[in-house]
C-alpha cells in the first residue's frame, strides 16, 4: 500500500473512530463511570477537542483525495498535534489521579493509538514540506 493511502486510512479511520466513539457514549452504550474522584467531570471536557480531531482528519482526508498536498500537509499536522496533545493530556491525568492500566480501559488504546498515528503523521507530513 502507498504511504498516501495508508494516510488517508488512518485519517478516515480516525474521524470516524473519534465520532463514533462520542456516539456510543452520548447513547449511553459506552457508560461513564466515576473512575477516580473528578474523572466523570474532565471526561466530559472532551467532545469538543475530540470533534476538532474529526473536523481536522476528515480536511485531512478530503484533501489527500483531492491531492491538495499543502492543504494535506496543513491538516495532517494539525491532526498529528491534536492527538498527541489529547494522549498527552489523558496520560498526565492518569498518572495524576493514580489510575491503573485496568481502570483506563478502552482510552489506553486510544492513547497508543494517538501517540503512534500521531507521531506517524508528522514524520510522514513533514517529509512532504521538505520536497
Amino acid at each position: 500500500m502507498k504511504i498516501r493511502g495508508l494516510l488517508l486510512g488512518l485519517s478516515l479511520f480516525t474521524a470516524v473512530g473519534t465520532a463514533l466513539y462520542w456516539i456510543l457514549v452520548f447513547t449511553g452504550l459506552l457508560p461513564v463511570d466515576e473512575i477516580v474522584p473528578g474523572y466523570t467531570t474532565w471526561y466530559w471536557s472532551f467532545p469538543l477537542p475530540d470533534s476538532w480531531i474529526v473536523v481536522t482528519a476528515t480536511l485531512t482526508a478530503f484533501a489527500i483525495i483531492k491531492k491538495r498536498d499543502a492543504m494535506a500537509i496543513t491538516f495532517g499536522l494539525l491532526t498529528a498535534a491534536s492527538m498527541i496533545f489529547l494522549a498527552l493530556n489523558e496520560i498526565n491525568f492518569s498518572l495524576h489521579t493514580g489510575m491503573t492500566l485496568s481502570e483506563m480501559g478502552i482510552n489506553l488504546a486510544i492513547k497508543a493509538y494517538c501517540l503512534i498515528v500521531g507521531t506517524f503523521f508528522i514524520a510522514q507530513f513533514s517529509k512532504q514540506i521538505k520536497r
